[in-house]
C-alpha cells in the first residue's frame, strides 16, 4: 500500500497528516521538557552531594550511556513493530517521567543516578518510531517534517529549563524531588492523549520494496560511505554539544552566581531560536539539498561556541548562546533527514537507531574529556573553546561527503 492510498483510506481529525505531525512534535517537546530539567537539577546535585568536576563528568556520562546504549536495539525493535509505533511513543514519554519520579523518591545518590539513566533509556524509544513514522508518511518533505519534530524537542529543551527553573526558584524552594513527583500527573494525562491521537492514524503504509530487518542490519550500513560520514559528523556534533552542556549550568550557577531561574533562562537560550528556525531550515534542505545547510550550521555553531568563551558573561554571552541555539538543534534534524534519504524502505528505524548510537558515543565521551579539560585548566569556560574546535572539524569531513537525495519537493 502506498502512502498516498493510505492517506485516502483514513479520514478524520486524528488521521490527518497535520494532526499526526503536530502530535508527534508536541509529544517530543513534552518528553524533552522532562529530560531537560536535569540541567537545572545539576547545580543542586553538586551542592547536595559535594561533587567534583570529574564526578559531575562521570554522572553525565552515565546518564548519556543510559540514553544511548539502547539505540542499537531500539531501531531494530522499531522496524519489527512498525504497526505499534503509536504505542511506543506514549510509552517512551511515560517511562521517562516515571524514571525521574523514582529518582525523586530515592534516598541514595547512586539510586538517583540509576533512575536518571533509566529515564534516558526510556527516551531512546522515542526517536526511531517517531522519525520513521514521519519519514514514511511524508517522503517528499521529510527534511521539513523531521525538523518540525526536532522543533518540538527544541521547544522542550528551551522551555523546560526555563519553566523548571522558575518553578524551583519561586514555588518549590529548589526542592527538585517534589518537582519530579508532581510532574508525574501531567505525564500520565499527556501520554494517554498522545496514544488516543496516534492510534487514530491507522497502520503505516507498506512499501513493496521494504527490506526485512535483522539484529545485524546495522553492519552493512557501516560499510556505506554516506552513513560512515554522517556517523562521524553526528558523533562530533554530539561531543561538542554535550561537552558544552555538562559544565554550562555549573559555569552559570557558580562562576556567574546565577539562581536556578537564571540558569534555566540561559540554558533555554541554547535552543530557543532553533524552535522556529528548525522547520524553515528543514524546508530549505528539501529545496536546495542537504550539504549547504549542514555546512553553514556547523560553521555557525563553532563560531557561536567560540564567542561564548570570549564573551565571558552578560549580554554578549546571552547573544552567543542564542545564535548557537539557532543552528544546534536544526542541523541534527537535517543530518537525520540526510540519513533517511539513503535508507532502504523497511530499515528506517534501524538507520535512526544507528544515528542516535553515534550521538550516544559522542555524548558519553564528551563529559569525561570535558571534565579532564576543566580539571587541567581550572576554568569551566574552557569547554566552550574545546567544543568550538571539535565542531569545526566536521566541516572538512562534510565538504566531500557522498550525500544522496532520494526525493525532492516539487
Amino acid at each position: 500500500m502506498s502512502s498516498e492510498s493510505w492517506r485516502l483510506q483514513k479520514t478524520g481529525f486524528r488521521a490527518s497528516g497535520a494532526t499526526q505531525m503536530a502530535s508527534i512534535a508536541i509529544g517530543h517537546g513534552v518528553q524533552h521538557w522532562y529530560i531537560a530539567a536535569f540541567s537545572v537539577f545539576l547545580p543542586l546535585f553538586q551542592e547536595e552531594y559535594v561533587l567534583s568536576a570529574l564526578s559531575i563528568a562521570a554522572l553525565v556520562s552515565i546518564i548519556e550511556m543510559g540514553s544511548g546504549l539502547p539505540n542499537f536495539f531500539v531501531g531494530y525493535i522499531s522496524d519489527r513493530l512498525r504497526n505499534y509505533w503509536h504505542f511506543l511513543l506514549p510509552a517512551s514519554l511515560l517511562g521517562a517521567a516515571g524514571a525521574y519520579m523514582l529518582a525523586g523518591i530515592s534516598p541514595w545518590y547512586w539510586g538517583i543516578v540509576a533512575c536518571l539513566a533509566l529515564g534516558g533509556a526510556a527516551s531512546a524509544f522515542w526517536h526511531p518510531p517517531a522519525i520513521s513514522m514521519l519519514s514514511t508518511r511524508f517522503p517528499t518533505r521529510r527534511g521539513m517534517v523531521i525538523a518540525f519534530h526536532g522543533a518540538g524537542s527544541g521547544a522542550g529543551e528551551a522551555l523546560g529549563p526555563l519553566g523548571v527553573g522558575i518553578i524551583l526558584a519561586f514555588l518549590l524552594a529548589d526542592n527538585w524531588r517534589l518537582y519530579v513527583l508532581l510532574s508525574m500527573f501531567p505525564a500520565l494525562l499527556l501520554a494517554g492523549l498522545l496514544y488516543w491521537v496516534l492510534s487514530g492514524g491507522g497502520q503505516q503504509p507498506q512499501d513493496e520494496e521494504r527490506v526485512k530487518v535483522t539484529l545485524t542490519s546495522m553492519v552493512p550500513l557501516l560499510h556505506q560511505p554516506v552513513f560512515m560520514t554522517l556517523i562521524c559528523a553526528n558523533m562530533m556534533r554530539s561531543f561538542a554539544h554535550i561537552g558544552l552542556l555538562t559544565f554550562l549550568p555549573l559555569y552559570l550557577a557558580i562562576d556567574l552566581d546565577m539562581s536556578s531561574a537564571g540558569v534555566g533562562l540561559h540554558v533555554a537560550l541554547l535552543t530557543l531560536l532553533g524552535v522556529p528556525g528548525g522547520p524553515i531550515y528543514g524546508y530549505l534542505s528539501d529545496r536546495i539539498g542537504r550539504r549547504i545547510p549542514i555546512l553553514v550550521a556547523m560553521v555557525s555553531i563553532s563560531a557561536g561556541m567560540l564567542a561564548m568563551g570570549i564573551a565571558g558573561s552578560g549580554v554578549p554571552l546571552a547573544i552567543a548562546l542564542g545564535l548557537t541555539g539557532g543552528f544546534l538543534w536544526a542541523v541534527q534534524d537535517v543530518v537525520n533527514a540526510t540519513a533517511m534519504d539513503a535508507a532502504q524502505p523497511g530499515t528506517e528505524g534501524t538507520v535512526v537507531g544507528l544515528m542516535f548510537t553515534s550521538t550516544f558515543l559522542g555524548g558519553a565521551l564528551a563529559p569525561l574529556v570535558a571534565g579532564v579539560v576543566v580539571s587541567v585548566t581550572g576554568e569551566r569556560s574552557s569547554v566552550f573553546f574545546m567544543s568550538a574546535v571539535v565542531m569545526m572539524l566536521t566541516v572538512p569531513l562534510l565538504v566531500f561527503a557522498p550525500l544522496r537525495r532520494r526525493t525532492l519537493v516539487m
